[in-house]
């Protein structure tokens, strides 16, 4: 391959093992050039125009944060040692992969090879009036949830630190669209597992009778069909993570033997007439109450237990309001890329009106919104289409377009009507809420109690969001 055609690789790496690996691996791959930083590291940029930067980044260092306010959109790979706030920068900062000290070829070679085949596939580079280059997706992209600065998600962040470098198991709380899979990935990137698998089951999306294959594996002729050896999840996560979103939808026979692994770290495939010992570290996540399914006998009470050894609840972004426009900025900034457009910033009273809205989506709705007022450029548009799900008046949470008097704007003199609404509105919950710790979430004997139908009582709790009470903490 010419010269002039290979990636141009900045390699701002001070310590010595490690810039020495990675030029190693640079020669290796034959398409990738070295440029060695001069004395200012801005100048060198500018100069050459690197394809990609390797930077080692230090606590208190400044580097990475000045490139980007030059508006660099070179994709930068931070090295970094191994602490949470680095990383979390780094994140911040839109790096498009984290190495963390000390590296090895292993590291560097899953890290590194997918950005540079991009790259070396593109050769897009990014022109003075804003266009994209290629598409990547850094890491500051994956975490918008987690990056605020706000006390709650310092506290969820601090969590995440001090559990990460551990094996324990840690269950994720939080409604749908929150980032959920997003505090999964960042505590197997900070910990000592990260070079091994990460892999996913979405308990919801897989059908009963097809998950324990899925998650376990079977033998040839173990059923109709099985006409060779299959591994299973556990088997392809040995040595890594095991991600079980939505698990609140796993059957019950299941839940058994997932409660066998997690307690031997042995199982079975299906057909299999000895067990397979894994070494795999596993990570929950539900949006369900797991203690009302124990109540009601859905949920094993001990797999609970065993899955609940740490907690990290992630809050919905209607209880984050001083954090949207944090969002709304970082996603439009995102996809002005991703898509090569250059919008105007939002109407002050376009985004006054979107922290007042009240997100049943969460994260990931405000994520898509940003992403369509990108493409079509006109806020009023945006604004119209959430108007017909309650943007002026506040929206379900749940999403089935309710109106709760709790949630109707407060004028100075409210009418007597709307305060008797409102008291009515808040006895019924508070009395529901006491009756089902009273009976332990055991609704058809709190429906006894209140002397009302259990349809009735049921339709009271969704209609009161005593769920999501419970499930935030108030």
């Amino acid at each position: 391959m010419p010269e002039e055609k290979k990636i141009r690789a900045l390699l701002a790496v001070q310590e010595v093992n490690a810039r020495s690996a990675l030029r190693g691996y640079l020669r290796a791959r034959g398409d990738a050039s070295e440029v060695r930083p001069g004395a200012d590291i801005l100048q060198t940029v500018r100069t050459h125009d690197p394809d990609v930067i390797l930077l080692e980044i230090q606590p208190g260092s400044s580097i990475m944060s000045s490139l980007r306010s030059e508006s660099c959109r070179i994709p930068i790979v931070a090295i970094a040692p191994p602490q949470a706030d680095l990383a979390f920068e780094a994140a911040r900062l839109g790096a498009a992969a984290l190495l963390t000290l000390p590296i090895n070829q292993q590291e560097i070679s899953s890290r590194l090879a997918a950005l540079l085949d991009s790259l070396g596939c593109s050769r897009v580079r990014p022109d003075k009036n804003g266009g994209a280059g290629p598409e990547l997706r850094p890491i500051g992209q994956e975490l918008p949830g987690l990056l605020s600065p706000s006390p709650r998600m310092t506290e969820i962040r601090d969590t995440i630190e001090k559990v990460a470098t551990t094996n324990a198991t840690v269950l994720i709380r939080g409604e749908s669209g929150v980032g959920k899979e997003i505090a999964a990935r960042m505590i197997f990137a900070l910990s000592h597992r990260s070079e091994k698998p990460f892999v996913k089951v979405n308990c919801a999306a897989i059908p009963n009778d097809l998950l324990e294959s899925e998650l376990f594996g079977y033998e040839a002729g173990a059923f109709t069909g099985a006409q060779r050896t299959k591994p299973g999840k556990f088997e392809l996560a040995d040595g890594g993570t095991l991600f079980l979103d939505e698990i609140g939808e796993m059957h019950p026979a299941l839940q058994a033997k997932l409660l066998h692994v997690l307690q031997d770290g042995e199982f079975a495939r299906l057909g299999a007439k000895t067990d397979t010992a894994v070494d795999v570290r596993v990570l929950c996540a539900t949006n369900k109450l797991l203690e009302h399914q124990v109540s009601e006998g859905t949920f094993r009470e001990d797999l609970f237990y065993r899955i609940n050894v740490v907690t990290v609840h992630i809050p919905p972004l209607r209880e984050r309001r001083n954090e949207i426009a944090l969002f709304i900025r970082h996603f439009v900034e995102k996809y002005s890329t991703v898509y090569g457009r250059m919008v105007a910033p939002l109407p002050d009273d376009t985004m006054e009106a979107l922290i007042q809205y009240q997100w049943p989506g969460n994260i990931r709705e405000l994520e898509n919104l940003c992403k369509r007022y990108v493409i079509v450029g006109d806020s009023t548009q945006i604004v119209r289409e959430l108007s017909s799900h309650g943007l002026d008046r506040g929206a379900d949470p749940s999403g089935n377009g309710a109106w709760h008097p709790a949630e109707l704007p407060v004028s100075p003199e409210p009418a007597l009507l709307e305060i008797g609404r409102r008291a009515a509105w808040n006895a019924e919950r508070h009395a529901i809420e006491q009756m089902l710790i009273k009976t332990r979430w055991n609704r058809r004997e709190a429906a006894r109690r209140l002397q009302v139908s259990y349809k009735a009582l049921l339709n009271k709790i969704k209609q009161l969001e005593v769920e999501t009470s419970f499930q935030n903490g108030k």
